[in-house]
């Protein structure tokens, strides 16, 4: 049976408008998930006005089959609780696992609320343009700050990120002052790749949208100015496997214009070299090597908080340290119990497109947090872009 409400007289009379601002709040939530206020995130302050939204204004609808993730989701969470509950006494911490499963809920059922809105009110591609318009004011700000560090001048910088970090290792390249990394709003450039990677995927993936070349310009470039290996390697791969597969299908078709951006890109590739050739081909020869220790730590180091005696159910939502790989995060804090569960949806992306696959796994090795609004806007915009089925829509722009 569906749960759904009766739609409000004042959102029927200004739906376009109400629209707007829901879609914008939700945008929103992506630029100020690194941001700490009343120890959580802005993000999640943001994301439940407009879920409260959709819910006061009678757009609040959940369909059968979604009720029954969410009530998986429930029973995972409730079998894992238990256990480390009866089981892991001596750590755990009766407050966190409450407080965690109350968010992880909260984001479970955001996320499905704000999907079918945005799909019943056939709002994809207007949803897709409000977040190119934030993405590319994103940049712009990333590249203003970056030039501000160059030329010594802090205050503004540091007036930005009053609410995440101001250290210098969340912007300077292995402690390099010749090396600033853009970070925009974000809490290091990482953080900022991702961002951006999930923005250009989903507009390239999105085939109703009619994205500007330039606006998937200003998004490469952005993710090409963290200076973040990992996300610059995820943007490479993905774009050629999105390329590749289009290829394959017979949807590529060559453009003259493309020559400009690979121009423009070659043009910065040489200016730039000097720092190419440090954040990246000597980067890729430590890692190739063993000597970095970042890269082992992603994709070794994450694996080591699984507990052996605690393999079936965890150690407790919440009680593992943050770590950059969402899988070694599930079965660290679930146990088998929420890895199997991860596994199956990994699957379902691959059964339904491969490049987003690929993506999909990638991205979730690069960046945990399933306990941040960022995730879950991750595997909004995977659904919405990746994986859904086109349909014609309407545009409020």
């Amino acid at each position: 049976m569906d749960i759904s409400l009766n739609e409000t007289e004042i959102y029927r009379r200004y739906a376009d408008r109400w629209s707007v601002l829901i879609l914008t709040l939700a945008a929103a939530t992506f630029l100020v998930s690194d941001w700490a206020v009343l120890y959580s995130s802005l993000g999640d302050f943001v994301l439940a006005f407009a879920v409260l939204l959709i819910f006061l204004l009678g757009k609040f609808h959940i369909q059968k089959k979604q009720m029954i993730v969410l009530l998986t989701v429930v029973t995972v969470l409730a079998l894992t609780f238990i256990l480390s509950y009866l089981y892991n006494d001596y750590w755990f911490s009766l407050r966190r696992a409450i407080l965690s499963t109350v968010k992880l809920i909260f984001y479970s059922v955001s996320l499905v609320s704000l999907y079918n809105y945005i799909k019943q009110e056939q709002l994809s591609s207007t949803f897709l343009k409000l977040n190119n318009i934030l993405a590319i004011a994103t940049v712009v700000i990333g590249i203003i700050l970056t030039i501000l560090i160059y030329l010594d001048s802090l205050e503004l910088p540091h007036f930005v990120w009053s609410f995440t970090r101001q250290d210098t290792r969340s912007y300077l390249y292995a402690g390099n002052d010749a090396i600033v990394r853009t970070r925009s709003v974000f809490s290091e450039p990482a953080h900022l790749g991702h961002y951006l990677n999930i923005l250009f995927f989903s507009n390239v993936m999105h085939k109703k949208s009619q994205t500007k070349k330039t606006v998937l310009f200003i998004l490469a470039a952005g993710i090409l100015l963290t200076l973040s290996y990992s996300m610059i390697l995820i943007f490479l791969i993905s774009s050629a496997t999105v390329l590749i597969a289009r290829l394959i299908k017979g949807d590529f078709y060559w453009s003259d214009w493309y020559l400009v951006p690979v121009a423009i890109l070659g043009g910065l590739i040489i200016y730039f070299w000097e720092y190419i050739d440090v954040t990246i081909i000597e980067r890729t020869k430590s890692i190739l090597s063993g000597e970095d220790g970042s890269a082992n730590i992603r994709l070794f180091g994450a694996w080591t908080y699984v507990e052996r005696d605690r393999l079936l159910m965890g150690n407790g939502i919440g009680h593992t340290p943050p770590i950059t790989n969402i899988y070694a995060y599930i079965l660290s804090d679930f146990g088998l119990i929420g890895f199997i569960p991860s596994i199956g949806l990994t699957l379902y992306m691959l059964l339904n497109s491969l490049p987003t696959f690929i993506f999909f796994v990638m991205m979730n090795m690069a960046k945990g947090g399933y306990l941040n609004p960022a995730f879950w806007m991750f595997l909004l915009f995977v659904f919405l872009y990746g994986i859904s089925k086109e349909q014609n829509e309407r545009d409020l722009y």
